[in-house]
């Protein structure tokens, strides 16, 4: 039987963060059932400035960036209506998801072994380690052994339904992205602008959204929708009525046919917020699969490199003797980077949009957002990156009468729900 100091299981943006972190004196395996790190994704892909930030300290992110984004276009449910903010300096990035994280994996110090194709089947606590049963495809399952167990496996997480004492994700969006060649023209810079569209009645959940790439030298686009789990069969049809839509409108381009995009995907997004318990003896979950994913305002990636960060200092403690080393990192979280706070406000934000059912509530929460376009990006920016709430962008007296409309609205939403679409 094989021996490791720490196995990872995960081989996406918290499992190799984690992985290029850890001391060198350590023996670490990553494992992942995919048939090769970045050869599937489920991610968008955005990084704001903050979260590029950090992956500078250790990696050439530059060198996976496609379009640097400095504005953003929100759409009302109309199709029609619609602003664009802007500041001078990027606030996002879009990336090379699939190339970024393929990279980061074969870029693992020597003291990692990244294992794909293999799957984590369970685990079995003896005295004084952890035996980890693995599955390569093509080869009998296996027996590891490890003294920490992480679930770097997203928000639905196989370490977390094989360990007695860690919570799971339970509560979801479904995403459903397609990248296709062609161009965005809408607005005035459209390679430097992300787009997000509100529904109402067409798609309830969050909304949709474009984002402007490069995929192998070609220009590209990313859209997508993400919805409510109990309409998650309606995704992909949903997604080509709104690619055809914004096609007839002469919002985007298309070079080939809408049913053959470059690629797709589809994944569960946590919105269920931080999980209580997120440590167990010597497991521990970090990323989506610890609900630190926080995307309502963009960027989820964010928490799976913080998360990460902070175990690769708490882990070396933890294996040194320091038993509660590993109970620090939801306190970390907070305190260095101030995420804990945002889950919270970004729950709140989560609540009030779950109330909004109809084109009109949408409609008349734009109307307002279209009055604060001017500092509309650098507020959404803010209220993660400089812990301000987007709140504040709404609730001032000068929008007291449209605030009067937007909330009769909602309430009526919330007494008389109605079909959903």
């Amino acid at each position: 039987m094989e021996h490791y100091d720490v196995v990872i299981v995960g081989a996406s943006f918290a499992g190799l963060t984690l992985a290029h972190h850890l001391p060198n004196q350590l023996r670490v395996l990553v494992v992942d059932a995919k048939p090769a790190a970045g050869s599937t994704v489920e991610s968008t892909g955005l990084i704001t400035t903050k979260t590029y930030q950090l992956f500078k300290t250790f990696f050439p992110i530059d060198d996976y960036i496609t379009n640097p984004i400095s504005a953003i276009c929100v759409v009302a449910p109309n199709f029609t209506d619609q602003f664009v903010s802007q500041t001078r300096e990027p606030w996002i990035y879009q990336t090379d998801t699939k190339a970024l994280v393929r990279a980061l994996a074969q870029s693992v110090p020597s003291h990692v072994t990244v294992q794909t194709k293999t799957v984590f089947v369970d685990a079995k606590d003896t005295d004084n380690q952890t035996v980890v049963t693995l599955q390569t495809q093509g080869e009998p399952a296996r027996q590891v052994a490890c003294r920490v167990l992480v679930g770097a496996d997203g928000s639905h997480s196989k370490v977390a339904q094989e360990s007695v004492g860690l919570d799971r994700n339970n509560s979801f969006l479904f995403g459903f992205e397609r990248v296709y060649f062609g161009k965005v023209t809408l607005g005035p810079i459209p390679a430097e602008t992300i787009y997000h569209y509100w529904f109402g009645e067409f798609s309830l959940g969050y909304g949709g959204w474009l984002s402007p790439t490069v995929v192998d030298g070609r220009p590209a686009y990313r859209i997508g929708l993400a919805k409510l789990m109990r309409e998650r069969g309606k995704a992909s049809e949903l997604l080509k009525k709104f690619t055809q839509r914004l096609i007839d409108d002469g919002t985007i381009t298309l070079d080939g046919s809408i049913d053959s995009p470059d690629y797709a995907f589809g994944s569960l997004i946590p919105i269920g917020g931080v999980l209580k318990h997120t440590l167990a003896g010597n497991r521990v979950l970090i990323g989506d699969a610890a609900g630190y994913c926080g995307a309502f305002a963009a960027d989820g990636i964010k928490g799976s490199l913080a998360s990460a960060k902070i175990a690769s200092e708490l882990i070396p403690r933890f294996l040194g003797g320091d038993m509660c080393a590993l109970t620090e990192l939801p306190r970390r979280m907070d305190s260095d980077y101030a995420l804990i706070a945002y889950y919270r406000r970004q729950m709140r934000y989560r609540w009030i949009w779950d109330q909004m059912k109809r084109d009109r509530s949408f409609t008349a929460l734009f109307s307002i957002i279209q009055r604060e376009q001017e500092t509309f990006v650098d507020q959404f920016c803010d209220s993660k990156d400089t812990h301000r709430s987007l709140m504040w962008t709404v609730l001032k007296v000068k929008h007291s009468m449209l605030l009067g409309v937007c909330g009769c609205f909602v309430l009526w939403d919330m007494i008389f729900p109605g079909r959903s679409s």
